[in-house]
């Protein structure tokens, strides 16, 4: 057997490999995508507001749909409810209709000021506070969409979101630059829906109803998701079972096909259009409106700005390995 004459490559010495990992996560990153996440959020929140207000009572008040009572046997003592902090307030006169009024005013308040940028990590973490209070006081009528604005909320108490087109910045004078939290922020977004789609990709392939399309079809025959009549997929099981193959693939992919230049654009489209769907046959148009904002700004900014401006992909926007 003839010797390997080729060079073989050495191995990466644990001084490279930290340097590397230190450059993946704290190479400076421009603030842009973190801004456009702030925004977005508080946009998103002020418009689910905006619907949800005339319900407010039924939602979260004393004689709502689930009453402060029973709601609050499962929710732990040592976290805040409204019932719980309304019976604080008791003492000063303050009637439970008029404290759950109040207590949204001041949610509003808190978004108004994320959204312009205004004390941007204060406003955040009010926003956070009282989020919590109101999805622990309402908790049967919360469901996924209000779990990922929490975790938005959180972010944003500590990402360096107001460091672009918000008043803090403004207030500072200073120009918006590269830094290594912005990157860390954009990382942190970017490993998180790594780990949502993963997760999801993988609990789907445990059952049969994903692989032959069961769940598909129980999804759109709900009455509460239905939007069209989806009665003749009943003479077409192919279409349900390929629709659910199409899921689980792109979500099954996502950690891995997100990350090269190379294919990061086909599957944020295939994302983008995953949610489109779920919005379009299911009127789940909230949650999908959340979850595409999560992935553009984690992945899909320079997409955004090439495509806005025309120009070419972006390099100082890059998001590369």
């Amino acid at each position: 057997m003839q010797p390997d004459s080729g060079e073989r490559p050495e191995p990466l010495s644990p001084q490279a490999l930290l340097a590397s990992a230190l450059r993946f996560l704290l190479e400076p990153a421009r603030p842009e995508p973190l801004a456009l996440f702030r925004i977005g959020i508080a946009s998103f929140e002020l418009v689910l507001s905006a619907v949800l207000w005339p319900y407010l009572l039924q939602l979260y008040g004393q004689l709502g749909f689930v009453q402060w009572p029973v709601g609050e046997l499962i929710i732990f003592p040592w976290l805040p409810t409204t019932g719980r902090l309304a019976e604080a307030l008791e003492p000063l006169g303050i009637a439970p209709a008029a404290w759950v009024y109040g207590l949204y005013g001041a949610y509003l308040a808190s978004l108004v000021g994320l959204l312009a940028g205004w004390k941007t990590r204060f406003m955040a973490a009010v926003a956070w506070l009282i989020h919590m209070t109101l999805m622990n006081g309402g908790f049967f009528s919360t469901y996924g969409v209000d779990l990922i604005v929490h975790i938005c909320l959180f972010y944003c108490i500590w990402m360096p979101v107001g460091d672009c087109l918000s008043l803090d910045r403004r207030a500072r004078g200073t120009l918006a630059t590269p830094s290594p939290m912005a990157r860390l922020s954009i990382r942190t977004l970017q490993i998180h829906l790594c780990i949502i789609y993963l997760t999801a990709g993988v609990s789907k392939t445990g059952g049969v109803e994903w692989w032959n399309g069961e769940a598909v079809w129980l999804s759109v025959m709900q009455p509460q998701f239905a939007r069209m009549d989806f009665t003749w997929l009943a003479s077409t099981p192919w279409v349900p079972m390929a629709a659910g193959w199409s899921v689980m693939l792109v979500e099954l992919g996502y950690a891995f096909f997100m990350w090269p230049r190379r294919t990061r654009g086909v599957w944020l489209g295939a994302t983008v259009a995953l949610h489109l769907g779920i919005g379009l046959f299911l009127g789940l148009w909230f949650f999908a409106a959340v979850m595409i904002l999560f992935n553009v700004c984690a992945f899909g900014y320079p997409w955004l700005v090439s495509w806005g401006t025309g120009a070419a992909f972006p390099p100082e926007h890059a998001i590369s390995l």
